[in-house]
């Protein structure tokens, strides 16, 4: 029973590729930086991507432009816009990190949200009209919630689970 279980520990260990040395690891990682349009703040690469089409979600956090005329919404991870009238969905982020609690700026030229594209859980926005990111708050153990704008669009509040949050952020 002991073999067993040895060598069974022994196959998953290869095949998760812990037997792999060091220095191979430490090669694989430069190769992978050197790839073009990598996102390199992620500690984690996607190993396949999945295509879903779908006509409805659950449990989204939703907001409503400004105008009335776009709404914005994140599904899986991903935010989105789509026609308040009704349409296509339009990505307005994707990959690997967890996109999260879209809100539109009073202007609507902005998004303010969470992700945890830097490895904690931080709020950024982002510009609807050119995707331009701008990260608000920085820290890997962060846990930023509900951003919100105040009436000027100049600042973003949020709560993280040690306190409250108020930053610059439009621009």
């Amino acid at each position: 029973m002991a073999r067993t279980i040895v060598l069974v520990s022994l196959v998953l260990a290869s095949a998760l590729g812990t037997a792999v040395p060091a220095a191979a690891q430490d090669s694989a990682r430069t190769v992978a930086a050197a790839q073009p349009g990598r996102n390199r703040d992620l500690p984690l690469d996607a190993a396949r991507n999945i295509t879903i089409d779908t006509d409805e979600g659950s449990w989204l956090s939703v907001d409503v432009s400004p105008d009335g005329k776009t709404i914005v919404f994140d599904l899986l991870g991903d935010l989105y816009t789509i026609p308040a009238a009704g349409g296509e969905a339009t990505p307005l982020t994707s990959g690997m990190p967890f996109d999260a609690q879209p809100r539109f700026s009073p202007d609507g030229k902005f998004v303010v949200f969470t992700s945890d594209k830097d490895g904690g859980d931080n709020v950024w926005t982002i510009e609807v009209a050119t995707k331009a990111l701008k990260q608000i708050t920085k820290g890997k153990g962060n846990r930023y919630r509900s951003p919100e704008w105040t009436p000027d669009g100049n600042t973003s509040s949020s709560r993280s689970r040690r306190r409250p949050s108020v930053r610059r952020s439009s621009g």
